[in-house]
C-alpha cells in the first residue's frame, strides 16, 4: 500500500504577467482564503517567501497574526524559508546564502521556524553549487519541479544529490506544483498511481496566481483520505523527506531547461552582477573601517536593504527575463536603488579609511586606492581629476610625474577622459598599482608642463613583446591572441547574429539542442554611419606605456556594434569592451572566438566550477568560462553575460536576444498577438566587458575576482581630521589559491566574518591571519568555510553563517 504525501501549497509569482502591487492582492486573498478554509478543514497548508509573508505584514497586519496562530497550532506550515524562489542558475554562491539566510532570519524572529526542506519549485534549472550551501545553511533536502522529465533524464525521481565539494542532500522532482480548480482530489489520486515508490508526495493547489487549496477541494480530499485511510496524509515537506531514504545519486547541474533565460533581459542581468560585486566590496570596505575604529557603526539597517533589493531582483522571473515589461522595469528599479545604496556605504566606508591619510603636499594631487581582496594584487587602476587650473595656452599641454608611497617614479598613460570638453583640464590617468590586501594606498602626481605634441596616429594594430603577440586584423577588425607560442584565440571577438524566436524562455525542444541557428557574422563597417558616423573602421585610440586602444566599428542588419580591445603591454590580458545598438528581433547576437588550442570547457558556478556542454546547447556559466590543458587554462571573464555556447571549436558568448516580453508559447498558437506591435526586450545599447588571458588555474578564481572587484581609487585630497585612534586590523590569505568571497560584521555579533573559497578540484591547504592570530586552514575540493574573528581570536565555523 502505498504512503502519499499532500502537500497543499498556492504558488505566487509576485511579478510575472502583473506588476508587483497585482501580486501583493493575490497573495492577500490567497493568504485569507487558506485562512478561512483552515476554521473549516482540517489540513495543513504550506508556503514559503519571506517577500509574499511581508506583503502579509505590511498590509493585513490581522490576518498575519491568524497565520502566526495557524503555525503556532500545526495548521500552517513554513516552507521552504529562503527569502523568495530565485532564480537558481545566476546567482552567486554569498547571494544563495543571503537568500537562505535572510529568510531564516525572518521566519525565525517572525515565527519561530526553521525549515530544512528548501524548496524552488518554479526556477528554470539549479545549480550544482547549491548542494553544499543548502547543507552547510542546515537545511537537508531540496524539492524541484524544472527541469521537467523530457528536458533532463533523473536516475530517480527520488535521488541523493551530491555536490562539488561532495555534501549530499535528499531531492525530489514533484513533477508540478498545483492541480486544477475542483480537481485536486482526481488529480491526485492520477498521480500518485503514476509514481513507482512505494512512498511519494503529491503537490497540490490552485495556482499559477495565487488560489491555493478550495472548499470543494478540501471536502473531496476528505472523502478521499476516508475512503483510503492509510494511504493519503495531510503532511509538509520535512515529514516526507523524514519518511524515505533513496539510493540513487545524481552529481550535476539540473539542467537544461529554458535556455532562453541565461540570456533575455540584459539590463536586468547586468545591473544584477553589478550589485552583487558593488554590496560584496562595499561590505569588505565597511567592516575594514569598522573594525580599525574608523566608523561610529556599522550600518547593518542600510545594508540590508540593499541586500533585499539583491534578493527581491533574483525573483525567477525578474533575474531570467520571462516578465511583462513593467516586471522588468521593476527588477531595475530594485538593483538600481541597491546600486545607489551600495554606492553610498561604499564612499562612506572610502573616506573613513582615508581619515588617516594626511593632507597632500603642496602641488600633490594624491590617488587613494583600496584593496579590496585578501592577497596582494597588482592590477591597472583609473582616476581622473582636475588640473588646478585650466590651460587656455594651445602651445604647450599638461602631464604629470607619478610616485608610490616609497616615493619611486612610476609609469602610467594619460587616456581620454570621460568628459568631452576639448580643454587641457579634466585628465585620467592608468597606471599599474602593486596595492597589499584590504588597505588604502596612496599615488602621489605633480602636474607639469611640456610643449604641446602632435598626436600619434600611426596605424599600429600588432603588439609584440617576444612572449605576447596580439594583432587586430585592419581588413576585418578582429583579433588573434598568442602567448609563448600558443595560438589561443584567432580572428575573436567577431558578433556574429542568429535567427532566434520571440519567446524569452527559448521553451522549444529544438531550442534544448541550440539557441540560434543560422549563424551569420558582422562584416567591417567600411563608412560607418549612425551613430558611429564620422569614424574610420578600424582606428588607434590609445598607445602609450600601459596599454594599446584600437576601437572597430561592425554592422549586421539593423544592429551595429563597437568593439573596443585594451592590449596592455605589462600584463598577458586583453581587456575587450563592446557596445552594441540591437537593432533587430527574434535575433541572438553573440561574441565568437575561434579557440585553435582547445581544452575542457569549465564555468564558473555558485561556489565552484563546472564542466560545460561542447555539442552546441546552452550554457549557464558566472563571470568567467575557461579551456583548460593541462595546469594552465584560457580564460575569458565577463561583467554580466551568463549564456554562451562552444561548438566547433569556437566559443559564442550569448549577449542580447531580440525577445518579445512574455511570450509564452500554447500549443500551436502563435506565441504572440500578430494585429499589432509588442513590446520588444533589449533594444538598444548594451555595454559588455571582458578579459582573456592564460593562466595557471588555480589562479583564475582570484583573478577574475579582481576583475569584477577592481581596487576602488579616486583623486581626494585628505583634509584634517584631528587625532584618530586606529585599532590594527591586518589581513592575509597565506596561499595563492584560496579567495575571499565576503567579509562582513558578523550579524548580533562584534565580529568579522570571513568567507573563504577553494574553487579548484584538488584539497589546499592555507592560513588566514589578522594581526597576532593566525589560523590553519584545509579546503577540500570546491569547499567553502566561514571563520569569525572576534576577541582577536580567529576560529573556522562548521555552518555558514551571515
Amino acid at each position: 500500500m502505498k504512503e502519499v504525501h499532500l502537500i497543499c501549497n498556492a504558488h505566487i509569482d509576485p511579478i510575472w504577467q502583473w506588476d508587483w502591487q497585482e501580486g501583493v492582492s493575490a497573495t492577500l486573498s490567497t493568504f485569507q482564503s487558506a485562512v478561512n478554509l483552515a476554521e473549516k478543514f482540517d489540513y495543513i497548508f504550506c508556503h514559503n517567501e519571506v517577500t509574499v509573508y511581508k506583503y502579509i505584514e505590511e498590509y493585513a497586519p490581522a490576518l498575519f497574526e491568524k497565520i502566526k496562530a495557524l503555525v503556532k497550532a500545526g495548521k500552517w506550515h513554513i516552507m521552504g524559508g529562503w527569502y523568495l524562489q530565485p532564480d537558481c542558475n545566476m546567482p552567486s554562491g554569498e547571494s544563495f546564502v543571503r537568500q537562505i539566510l535572510e529568510g531564516r532570519r525572518y521566519f525565525v524572529e517572525k515565527f519561530g521556524k526553521v525549515p530544512t526542506t528548501a524548496v524552488n519549485f518554479d526556477p528554470f534549472g539549479h545549480s550544482v553549487g547549491l548542494v553544499q550551501i543548502i547543507r552547510k545553511c542546515g537545511q537537508d533536502s531540496y524539492m524541484f519541479m524544472r527541469p521537467y522529465d523530457s528536458e533532463l533524464k533523473l536516475p530517480a525521481e527520488q535521488f541523493i544529490w551530491r555536490g562539488l565539494d561532495g555534501s549530499e542532500i535528499k531531492a525530489v522532482r514533484t513533477g508540478s506544483y498545483n492541480t486544477a480548480l475542483g480537481e485536486g482530489a482526481a488529480q491526485i489520486k492520477r498521480r500518485a498511481a503514476r509514481k513507482p515508490e512505494q512512498i511519494c508526495m503529491v503537490t497540490w493547489g490552485v495556482g499559477n496566481h495565487g488560489g491555493g487549496p478550495s472548499a470543494k477541494d478540501l471536502a473531496d480530499i476528505k472523502a478521499m483520505m476516508e475512503e483510503e485511510p492509510d494511504t493519503y496524509f495531510h503532511s509538509t515537506p520535512e515529514r516526507f523527506f523524514a519518511r524515505i531514504a533513496p539510493k540513487a545519486v545524481f552529481d550535476e547541474s539540473l539542467r537544461i531547461s529554458m535556455p532562453g533565460c541565461y540570456t533575455s533581459s540584459y539590463a536586468v542581468k547586468r545591473r544584477h552582477a553589478m550589485l552583487e560585486s558593488e554590496l560584496y566590496v562595499a561590505e569588505k570596505m565597511l567592516s575594514t573601517a569598522w573594525a580599525r575604529g574608523l566608523l561610529r557603526e556599522y550600518p547593518e539597517a542600510e545594508l540590508r536593504t540593499v541586500t533585499e533589493d539583491l534578493l527581491n531582483a533574483e525573483f525567477h522571473d525578474v533575474l531570467p527575463g520571462t516578465s511583462v515589461q513593467c516586471g522588468e522595469e521593476n527588477g531595475v528599479r530594485l538593483l538600481d536603488h541597491g546600486l545607489l545604496g551600495a554606492e553610498r556605504l561604499k564612499t562612506r566606508a572610502y573616506f573613513a579609511l582615508a581619515s588617516t591619510c594626511p593632507m597632500a603636499k603642496e602641488g600633490e594631487f594624491p590617488f587613494i586606492v583600496f584593496n579590496p581582496h585578501a592577497h596582494e594584487v597588482c592590477e591597472n587602476v583609473t582616476c581622473e581629476f582636475s588640473l588646478a587650473d585650466q590651460n587656455w595656452d594651445d602651445t604647450k599641454e599638461s602631464a604629470i610625474v607619478l610616485y608610490d608611497e616609497q616615493g619611486h617614479e612610476i609609469p602610467y598613460q594619460m587616456v581620454k577622459e570621460e568628459s568631452n570638453l576639448t580643454l587641457d583640464w579634466r585628465k585620467r590617468v592608468i597606471f599599474e598599482a602593486k596595492l597589499s590586501p584590504l588597505s588604502l594606498h596612496r599615488y602621489s602626481a605633480y602636474v607639469t608642463f611640456k610643449p604641446a605634441a602632435k598626436k600619434d596616429t600611426a596605424k599600429t594594430y600588432v603588439f609584440d613583446n617576444g612572449r605576447k603577440v596580439v594583432r587586430i586584423d585592419p581588413e576585418s577588425g578582429l583579433l588573434s591572441y598568442q602567448l609563448d607560442g600558443v595560438t589561443y584565440i584567432e580572428n575573436g571577438f567577431c558578433p556574429v547574429m542568429l535567427q532566434d524566436n520571440a519567446d524569452p524562455w527559448a521553451m522549444g525542444a529544438f531550442q534544448l539542442k541550440r539557441v540560434g541557428e543560422g549563424e551569420v557574422p558582422f562584416t567591417l563597417s567600411k563608412t560607418p554611419t549612425g551613430v558611429f558616423a564620422g569614424m574610420q573602421s578600424v582606428q588607434v585610440i590609445e598607445n602609450g606605456d600601459v596599454y594599446l586602444g584600437v576601437e572597430a566599428f561592425f554592422e549586421c542588419e539593423n544592429t551595429r556594434a563597437r568593439v573596443e580591445y585594451k592590449i596592455y603591454k605589462n600584463n598577458d590580458y586583453v581587456d575587450v569592451d563592446v557596445d552594441l545598438f540591437m537593432g533587430n528581433v527574434n535575433k541572438i547576437v553573440k561574441l565568437k572566438l575561434p579557440t585553435p588550442a582547445g581544452g575542457k570547457l569549465m564555468g564558473q558556478c555558485s561556489f565552484g566550477t563546472e564542466p560545460l556542454f561542447t555539442d552546441a546547447r546552452e550554457n549557464v556559466a558566472h563571470r568567467f568560462v575557461m579551456l583548460e590543458n593541462d595546469e594552465k587554462a584560457l580564460v575569458l571573464m565577463n561583467n554580466g553575460v551568463y549564456g554562451s555556447h562552444y561548438e566547433n571549436g569556437a566559443l559564442y558568448m550569448s549577449l542580447v536576444r531580440g525577445v518579445t516580453y512574455c511570450a509564452h508559447p500554447i500549443g500551436e498558437r502563435p506565441l504572440m498577438p500578430l494585429d499589432r506591435y509588442t513590446k520588444k526586450m533589449d533594444q538598444g545599447l548594451s555595454r559588455f566587458s571582458f578579459r582573456l588571458g592564460v593562466m595557471e588555474k588555480h589562479l583564475v578564481e582570484r583573478e577574475t575576482a579582481v576583475f569584477v572587484q577592481k581596487p576602488y581609487g579616486l583623486n581626494i585630497f585628505p583634509v584634517a581630521s584631528g587625532p584618530v585612534c586606529e585599532k590594527a586590523f591586518d589581513v592575509s590569505l597565506l596561499d595563492d589559491t584560496v579567495s575571499l568571497s565576503a567579509m562582513k560584521k558578523a550579524d548580533g555579533r562584534e565580529a568579522v566574518l570571513f568567507r573563504l573559497l577553494n574553487n579548484t578540484a584538488n584539497a589546499v591547504t592555507t592560513a588566514l591571519a589578522v594581526n597576532e592570530s593566525t589560523l590553519p586552514l584545509t579546503f577540500g575540493a570546491y569547499e567553502v568555510k566561514t571563520v569569525l574573528f572576534e576577541n582577536g581570536c580567529l576560529t573556522e565555523q562548521s555552518e555558514l553563517m551571515i
